[in-house]
């Protein structure tokens, strides 16, 4: 893994605009791909260099800015992985030919998040929410439904302050649940919690 090179693109991707920008599908699915702030990024890849997971779930790859932060977290790349599910699937091809050109250990799952979800198998260390904000509480309760996070399983999501409204219900059942939590007061608002 070429630290430099994958820097190189962070930086890239840093400059793209933070406005974000619109995406729908013909089938009338409508979102909005909103980069990571700066100020995300390295407590992402801070998180996975304490907690080491193996397998990672990111939930809304856009161009792969968040995904390459957390590989900078990974201590061995030939034993973590990082599956990456995104929505628009020229903006999946686009990334994994990132990823592929940077050789990191990072596969763009494309298709709409709770169909994918719904496909996959096995369990994941460490999953961060960034898609759009208001399915954040479905797809929590899918990967708990289909076993794929448990005990001890990272969660981090965000835009939990900037978009609390549409996270309230995700919100709210770490409250009810007792799950222990704490919002990182960045730019959007960072969850990060444990099972």
């Amino acid at each position: 893994m070429n630290l430099m090179k994958i820097e190189n693109q962070i930086e890239i991707l840093e400059g793209f605009s933070k406005k974000g920008e619109s995406y729908s599908n013909t089938n009338g699915s409508f979102g909005w791909r909103n980069p990571i702030r700066q100020d995300t990024g390295r407590i992402l890849q801070s998180i996975v260099i304490a907690s080491n997971p193996k397998r990672i779930l990111e939930i809304g790859t856009a161009h792969g800015l968040s995904a390459l932060y957390l590989v900078l977290g990974i201590s061995d790349i030939n034993k973590t992985t990082i599956d990456t599910i995104e929505f628009d699937s020229d903006v999946a091809l686009d990334s994994q030919a990132r990823f592929d050109l940077l050789n990191v250990p990072i596969k763009v799952l494309q298709g709409e998040a709770m169909d994918v979800i719904g496909k996959l198998n096995g369990t994941y260390e460490l999953v961060f929410f960034d898609a759009q904000k208001s399915h954040y509480f479905q797809q929590l309760n899918l990967l708990i439904d289909k076993g794929l996070i448990g005990k001890g399983t990272i969660l981090l999501a965000d835009n939990v302050i900037d978009r609390k409204e549409e996270c309230n219900e995700f919100l709210n059942w770490f409250i009810e649940n007792n799950i222990t939590h704490s919002i990182i007061p960045t730019e959007c608002g960072l969850l990060v919690a444990t099972l």
